[in-house]
């Protein structure tokens, strides 16, 4: 018994180091400002990461706090809900411009469930291939 509380405590003390350390931090940090940049340059795209440290400090992507402004106005402007129109007897037509971008949400939703419902699976699988190993090491 005291082995397995010692072994236990071992392990949580080294998973501890690894997300407290200052080093790991650090790479993290570029890796995710290093992914942003690629983001933005790939897809062509306006992004902004807001990155909290460990001691509460804030740093952003781009270093430019105007950018980041600029892209969170952005982001929030489109997550206002749409003003609803009076209810008529005759419905009012959607511009083109609504209809495609409707058009270009619900495509977008449904890649995403379909990329969810793949994670899923994937992880299922992964549980199922690690009980089978633990199976064979238990026998």
């Amino acid at each position: 018994m005291a082995d397995e509380d010692q072994s236990k405590k071992a392990k949580e003390d080294q998973s501890n180091k690894k997300t407290n350390n200052p080093k790991s931090y650090q790479v993290r940090k570029e890796c995710i400002k290093r992914k942003s940049m690629e983001l933005a340059t790939l897809c062509d795209i306006k992004v902004c990461t807001v990155i909290t440290g460990p001691n509460g400090q804030l740093q952003t992507w781009p270093d430019n706090l105007d950018a980041c402004k600029e892209v969170l106005d952005l982001y929030s402007q489109n997550l206002k809900p749409e003003k609803k129109h009076k209810e008529s007897s005759t419905p009012v037509p959607e511009p083109k411009e609504e209809q495609g971008e409707k058009d270009l949400l619900t495509l977008v939703e449904s890649k995403l469930a379909a990329v969810n419902r793949r994670i899923r699976f994937l992880e299922n699988k992964n549980v199922a291939i690690a009980d089978k190993g633990k199976r064979k090491r238990i026998e």
